[in-house]
């Protein structure tokens, strides 16, 4: 491997009729490698320079300026019968659609695989850079300095260029010989599989971006700023009185007391000043205090949050050519399986709460709608599935409210249809335990979220279990589990493994707790994640064979949003909340599934 990578073999590309050669060696290879080079990371700005192509036996390197007619290519590319191996696939899929009209079918992405092969492993020790993988599976070193020359191109390439782009594909056959024994070894080729087949929703979904009404984006942004300054003034005038100062500005108007974003004037103010002894000025913390200034703090941080979360900033990524914001999305973004989302991160727009609004700024364009169906109580309904537990199963077989119906099983009260009316506080602690189980979390989260005591908090969770000891054995056994063997699994197969510590280190129980916390979470939120990547493989061939103006434009956890023509918008709905019930089914057997949504101008929840 070493003489490869320092003499790669290699043909260079740069004559129209040089690719009946590629497409004739290539065209009964039943696994080929493909990668790109370009100037850009943005497709629509990119400047395509390199395609490169090749077998285990033949690499072929094609200067892209050079080809006009890349019909044979393309065939290689879109045959669904070949296997073809990419690094970080999702940005190669992307390029080739806008640059070349082709769209990559059959992927298996090396930096999936090893996302699905290490999930949970430290990720500084385990990079799943195309130069760590090598180094891992190889014991080569390859060197990436060369890729930021195409960045900065010139105008002519060189040979250090070409064999950069020839090594790039070439490595990838032993990377993935390597990858695909350890996929059998751990039993993860059908999560595989799952995830190369989301590989191009994703990167339709990436291109197609989502739109953004940037103008009522500002102006908000400006009603949000003078409602900040007002409620800035209002405690400048509260806190004034404390305070020796008088001095006035320029313009007449009394000075700032102190700087409202600095932690030290605030504890001075909260404890010399207030006299309230506090350990801190955090939200969690101001809460607690029955004091008018701690509550004028609270609403000026609340507007302080929305602005730094929602700035003009995020107006600054709307692309130049589409003029939509086209983020980042990472479909191994956690352990569990779920998508992360960056530059921008739009899974961060509240869909409750004063940030709610900015949801209304998502919009589609003239003549077309936004579908949006989300799995109603998803990670719960996977809780039943997985435990068995007669309680829960018995609310979503009935259609009864989950939380009042658990209620009324720990406190021994009458189940009514008005239960939330009646018992709002019972149900809410209900709640609380539900949603909190799910996590791991103990009796002393639990009372902070509720405001009991940690004792009181332990008795509920204990007459909780009483009433419902299925959900305890499943979530005892699966933290056991994960101990025991260094991974838990979700329904498919996905795995999440522990690094388990030294008996002999110190913070060894805390460590342990974290596993038996990660152990009970992952096989539910891992279960929800392959859900709703099943249902968007499903959502888009339905969409494709139905031939819609319709597809996927943005995911969150247990929501999808898809863009669709006015003419085919209902019809995509109905598709939508068909496949996603679907998809529910293929997972859980015992718990039925629900999702709700609907067809509107507006990005809603």
């Amino acid at each position: 491997m070493f003489d490869v990578l320092r003499d790669p073999k290699f043909i260079f590309i740069n004559k129209q009729n040089q690719l009946k050669e590629v497409y004739d060696t290539l065209k009964n290879e039943p696994i080929i490698a493909i990668d790109t080079e370009g100037t850009s990371l943005d497709p629509y700005t990119n400047e395509l320079l390199l395609f490169q192509i090749g077998s285990k036996k033949y690499s072929y390197v094609i200067d892209v300026r050079s080809i006009k007619d890349w019909r044979l290519i393309k065939n290689l590319v879109e045959d669904t019968k070949k296997l073809k191996l990419l690094q970080n696939a999702i940005y190669d899929y992307k390029v080739l659609k806008i640059s070349l009209n082709m769209e990559l079918q059959n992927m298996y992405d090396t930096m999936v695989a090893e996302a699905i092969i290490r999930s949970g492993l430290s990720r500084a020790e385990y990079g799943r850079s195309l130069a760590a993988l090598t180094r891992r599976y190889l014991g080569a070193t390859l060197e990436k300095e060369v890729r930021k020359t195409f960045s900065n191109f010139t105008g002519s390439l060189t040979k250090a260029q070409l064999k950069y782009a020839a090594l790039d594909i070439i490595v990838l056959f032993g990377i993935f010989e390597k990858q695909y024994e350890l996929l059998k070894k751990y039993d993860l080729t059908q999560v595989a599989k799952l995830e190369f087949k989301v590989l191009p929703v994703v990167g339709d979904m990436e291109l197609r971006g989502f739109y953004i009404d940037a103008e009522a984006w500002k102006n908000h942004i400006k009603v949000i700023e003078a409602e900040r300054k007002k409620i800035a003034q209002k405690l400048q005038d509260a806190i004034r009185p404390y305070y020796k100062i008088k001095s006035l500005d320029l313009f007449g108007n009394y000075a700032e007391v102190i700087n409202l974003n600095s932690q030290q004037q605030l504890m001075e103010l909260f404890n010399d000043k207030l006299g309230l002894d506090v350990s801190s000025t955090g939200v969690s913390v101001l809460e607690k205090l029955d004091h008018p200034i701690a509550k004028l703090m609270l609403e000026y941080r609340g507007y302080e949050k929305l602005i730094s979360a929602f700035g003009e900033t995020l107006l600054e990524k709307l692309n130049p050519v589409t003029k939509r914001l086209h983020p980042d999305y990472q479909q191994l973004g956690t352990f569990t399986g779920r998508f992360s989302c960056s530059n921008p991160n739009l899974q961060q727009i509240p869909s409750r709460g004063e940030g709610a609004v900015f949801r209304t700024f998502f919009r589609a364009p003239k003549g077309r709608r936004l579908i949006t169906t989300d799995y109603s109580q998803q990670e719960m309904r996977v809780l039943a599935d997985l435990s068995g537990d007669e309680t829960l199963l018995e609310a979503y077989k009935t259609g009864k409210d989950l939380h009042s119906l658990t209620a009324a099983q720990m406190y021994g009260v009458e189940y009514t249809e008005d239960f939330k009316k009646k018992h709002p506080e019972l149900r809410q602690a209900a709640k609380t335990i539900n949603f909190g189980l799910m996590y791991g979390r103990g009796p002393t989260s639990i009372a902070s979220q509720i405001g009991v005591s940690v004792d009181e908090a332990r008795e509920l969770v204990d007459k909780y279990f009483s009433k419902m000891p299925k959900i305890k054995n499943w979530l005892e056994s699966v933290a056991k589990s994960g101990v025991e063997k260094g991974f838990v699994s979700t329904v498919l197969g996905r795995k999440r493994f522990f690094e388990l510590p030294d008996p002999s280190d110190p913070n060894y129980n805390r460590e342990i707790g974290k596993i038996e916390r990660a152990s009970k979470n992952t096989p539910i939120q891992g279960t929800s994640a392959d859900m709703t990547k099943l249902a968007m493989v499903r959502i888009n061939a339905r969409f494709k064979k139905e031939r819609l103006d319709a597809g996927i434009i943005h995911t969150l956890h247990d929501e999808i949003v898809s863009e669709a023509s006015k003419e085919h918008a209902e019809r995509a709905y109905q598709i939508q909340y068909e496949e996603m019930i679907k998809a529910g089914e293929a997972f859980l057997k015992r718990c039925p599934i629900e999702a709700d949504g609907g067809v509107s101008i507006q990005w809603e929840h």
